[in-house]
């Protein structure tokens, strides 16, 4: 996806990359477009070494606040899951945010065989898709099993804090306040939104745990290889928060295998994830999805997507608050 936020570097800024973190230089490099926020380039090296680059903007000025210390984020939070044993990720061979070689924060990761699941779903059996759902819900409920000391953004921030119901909705103010900023127009009043979030305290004060949840766990960021979930990707928007705002127990979530996965995961575990009474859970499944759905409108201002995508992300906020009111009522 196109974006004024990627930074593009030249072919000598990637040669002395190259050189610093592999004693090499670059034979050749392509562009990998799949992601939103930050830049990323396959690496074929001058000794036949493969190696994926991913590059963050020089400033973090004009970023939402939600987007604030991606890299290194997505960084420790890989470096974190690894060191479980259990999760395959990618290894991480450099990582450098002294703005010497580049202005700009970097780092270097393995180089995946296979293909991510979003492109690769369709053309599996549902036999396959379940095992891989399944297996997936196994990962993220031993990712769930990490926890924090405090409810929000992964590095210190001052919206971070101990109580849950607090902390979520300062994410969401969070994003507001972006909206608010650049003018963008939401499909129903700020204030109404606010008021919406306030009847939903008590649900989200039943969660008392911070857990680190990948959060932006869509099949995009889930490579595939052989009818097997090969290794996640893109941690950078990490979260301590309640487990349930998980994609794939979201609207657009994988399949009741995941679910089935994550349970048969859990037995193992004490205490058993979720927490909170049913009820509890059905209203923060509702109202979760509408977090995504409202950075993904906000976000297109800040990033400079075209009025196609934004149109989209517009229509997509719209129907996710309509489906969080209904839900909401019927709990």
């Amino acid at each position: 996806m196109e974006s004024v936020t990627k930074r593009k570097l030249t072919a000598e800024e990637i040669g002395r990359i190259s050189e610093k973190a592999f004693g090499c230089g670059c034979a050749q490099f392509e562009e990998l477009n799949e992601g939103w926020a930050n830049s990323a380039y396959k690496l074929e090296l001058a000794d036949g070494r493969l190696a994926v680059l991913k590059v963050a903007a020089e400033s973090e000025e004009g970023r939402m606040r939600c987007e604030r210390g991606l890299m290194r984020t997505e960084v420790e939070v890989m470096r974190r899951i690894q060191a479980l044993g259990t999760v395959p990720l990618p290894d991480i061979y450099s990582y450098d945010d002294s703005r010497t070689i580049v202005p700009c924060e970097y780092f270097l990761m393995e180089n995946l065989t296979g293909t991510t699941y979003d492109k690769a779903r369709d053309e599996l059996s549902e036999e396959i898709r379940a095992s891989i759902d399944t297996r997936l819900g196994g990962y993220f409920r031993q990712i769930h099993g990490i926890e924090g000391t405090e409810f929000g953004y992964y590095l210190p921030n001052t919206s971070n804090g101990p109580a849950w119901d607090d902390v979520f909705i300062a994410l969401m103010h969070d994003v507001m306040q972006d909206g608010r900023d650049a003018e963008v127009e939401l499909p129903m009043a700020y204030e109404e939104l606010d008021a919406q979030l306030e009847l939903c305290r008590d649900a989200l004060r039943e969660v008392k745990t911070p857990r680190l949840i990948h959060w932006d766990s869509w099949p995009g960021n889930v490579f595939v290889q052989d009818g097997q979930a090969h290794s996640l990707i893109d941690f950078e928007r990490a979260l301590w928060a309640d487990p349930l705002m998980e994609y794939g127990f979201g609207k657009f979530g994988y399949s009741p295998a995941f679910e089935a996965g994550y349970k048969a995961a859990d037995a193992a575990f004490a205490p058993n994830l979720p927490e909170g009474s049913e009820r509890s859970q059905a209203v923060r499944r509702a109202l979760y999805p509408m977090y995504l759905d409202l950075i993904m409108r906000v976000e297109c201002d800040y990033r400079g997507f075209g009025s196609d995508h934004t149109q989209w992300a517009h229509d997509n906020l719209r129907d996710g608050w309509e489906r969080f009111l209904q839900a909401e009522k019927s709990v």
